[in-house]
């Protein structure tokens, strides 16, 4: 019984570390280029096909999240998105954005109906340089990345709350 208990639990570490450890393959160099050059990198559709950029939010803040539908982590951390994007839905956009297709995304959203925009990532994750997910990125106003968190993070903290409300205020 023990023995059954215990190797459930180290599938379970593997599967999760799986979500944050990018493959020796994949390993991003460390030197990475300006973050302007990163976020210019960045394109994206909406789940209907039509394209998005980050240009077509100008003049507001972004909360971009970088995230999958078999990452625990970054499943565990939408809720807490939701709550963030209610408080502020009238100063940040708050997109989520997977590489999987609209399809994936929509099954996951007909389960887990959340008020943010979810859109599909039209490059790689290291396109981007983003090497563990979740990733996040907080763009202000002029467009420009001033904060990116990689792991899960409760956006409910006040701590986090704080970081939301300085972007507004920028």
């Amino acid at each position: 019984m023990y023995r059954i208990i215990f190797v459930i639990f180290l599938a379970i570490v593997a599967i999760v570390a799986s979500c944050n450890a990018p493959k020796k393959a994949t390993q991003v160099p460390e030197n990475r280029p300006p973050l302007d050059e990163r976020l210019a990198k960045i394109t994206m559709t909406d789940l209907e096909g039509k394209p998005l950029s980050l240009s077509d939010f100008a003049g507001k803040p972004v909360f971009l999240n970088f995230w999958a539908t078999w990452c625990g982590p970054c499943v565990s951390e939408m809720k807490s998105i939701e709550l963030a994007s209610q408080q502020f839905k009238n100063d940040i956009v708050f997109l989520a954005a997977s590489s999987e297709t609209p399809a994936q995304i929509q099954a996951y959203l007909k389960k887990n109906p959340f008020s943010f925009k979810f859109v599909q990532l039209k490059v790689s994750y290291l396109d981007v340089y983003v090497v563990k997910l979740p990733t996040t990125f907080l763009i202000n106003g002029k467009g420009e990345l001033v904060s990116e968190k990689e792991g899960f993070r409760d956006w409910n903290d006040p701590g986090n709350l704080e970081k939301l409300k300085s972007l507004v205020k920028k």
